[in-house]
């Protein structure tokens, strides 16, 4: 660990949520903002109800979240009918989200119970984000840490900080998700070069994220920027 964390060092939590407002996905996000014909809370629930069946795409996320955007910006949203419409529309002509479209309505669908408690609540589940994570679980019956769970987290984010005008930084206790290529730093980086498992690779990050004094969801846009060339070499140059 201690070569990634001398590599990953000299970027400061400003510069990780400058990767992030830098994101594809956080700009098609504020370009809906800009250009929506219904409410912040509708928007802010959109947002989460579309990070929650982005899984399994046919095209590159940064790709979809644009196109999910375009498809929104004169549609008319005034209820959890129109939303679950929206995406029964939506997904069966997604160039970039074909597959599984029956199961990812139907994950939609599970959203209803919690659309009007949502409503309710969209800046204290801004404020206290593990919240958010937890209420989001229990509705889709899923852990807390699951990767669309923390995904739907993240990108609620990027639409609040359009919503309240201001930055909440991620919760400490968020865990980071684990996907390819973060098990493929994982790899390069430890210390100890043995096969290892999920909660090895979960401590890892953790250790990383602390060592950093960076909460891991904001460190997720750093590795993300840095990947390519953190899978390059393990020098220090």
């Amino acid at each position: 660990m201690k070569i990634l964390y001398d590599r990953l060092k000299k970027y400061s939590l400003d510069d990780a949520v400058g990767f992030e407002q830098s994101d594809r996905q956080f700009l098609a996000l504020r370009d809906l903002y800009k250009n929506k014909s219904f409410n912040d809370e509708d928007y802010l629930f959109l947002t989460i109800a579309n990070a929650l069946v982005c899984y399994q795409l046919s095209g590159k996320g940064e790709d979809y979240w644009e196109e999910f955007s375009l498809a929104l910006q004169d549609r008319k949203i005034n209820s959890f009918s129109d939303i679950k419409m929206f995406f029964e529309d939506f997904l069966p002509v997604s160039k970039n989200n074909k597959r599984f479209v029956n199961v990812k309505l139907g994950r939609v669908k599970k959203l209803k119970k919690f659309y009007m408690k949502f409503l309710q609540n969209t800046e204290i589940y801004y404020k206290d984000m593990d919240k958010l994570a937890n209420d989001l679980a229990k509705v889709m019956n899923q852990r807390m840490d699951a990767k669309t769970i923390i995904f739907a987290v993240k990108m609620f984010s990027y639409s609040a900080r359009n919503v309240f005008g201001y930055l909440e930084y991620f919760p400490e206790t968020l865990m980071i998700p684990i996907d390819s290529r973060l098990e493929n730093l994982h790899k390069k980086y430890n210390d100890q070069q043995k096969t290892t498992s999920k909660k090895d690779v979960k401590e890892f990050y953790v250790d990383l994220s602390k060592k950093l004094d960076m909460p891991l969801l904001h460190l997720d846009a750093v590795l993300w920027v840095n990947y390519d060339e953190l899978m390059v070499t393990r020098s220090l140059s």
